[in-house]
């Protein structure tokens, strides 16, 4: 499953890309994030892996986070990986004026009920990838306006 979702951000680029390459703010937007360990590599560098652990009602996830590919300014590519799960997110930053407009084009592979999930209800996906963005969308423009 493949699908792109946007947001336009009222921050300069660099500003957003300060703000969403410091692994270490990932809580103060990610609302499900518990707990995050580096297990491999320098945060955001292409290489580095990070085990995330996210509570999502009842149940905890723990995904595996790799950067695969990095291009400043303008561009960082993740993978994760949880039980039956695998995902890329290729995130690019792009100047809007005074903006910054952040596209990401998003690709699912999943196994057994995952797999069944994003065959019944693509859109819940969709709709989750939303909400983070919305969610340092606004993480963004609120840090930035008190810096």
């Amino acid at each position: 499953m493949k699908y792109t979702t946007q947001v336009t951000i009222a921050r300069p680029r660099a500003e957003v890309i300060g703000a969403f390459a410091d692994s270490g703010n990932y809580g103060a937007w990610m609302e499900s994030l518990v707990h995050m360990e580096v297990v491999e590599g320098a945060p955001g560098m292409v290489g580095t892996k990070t085990r995330l652990t996210h509570k999502m009602g009842k149940r905890e996830i723990v995904m595996l986070e790799t950067i695969t590919h990095r291009e400043d300014p303008s561009l960082l590519t993740a993978t994760y990986e949880a039980d039956g799960v695998w995902n890329q997110a290729i995130n690019r930053f792009e100047e809007d004026g005074d903006n910054t407009r952040w596209v990401m084009e998003t690709e699912f592979k999943c196994k057994g009920v995952m797999w069944l999930m994003t065959t019944i209800m693509p859109w819940m996906f969709r709709k989750q990838t939303q909400k983070t963005m919305h969610a340092f969308q606004a993480y963004a423009e609120k840090q930035t306006e008190a810096s």
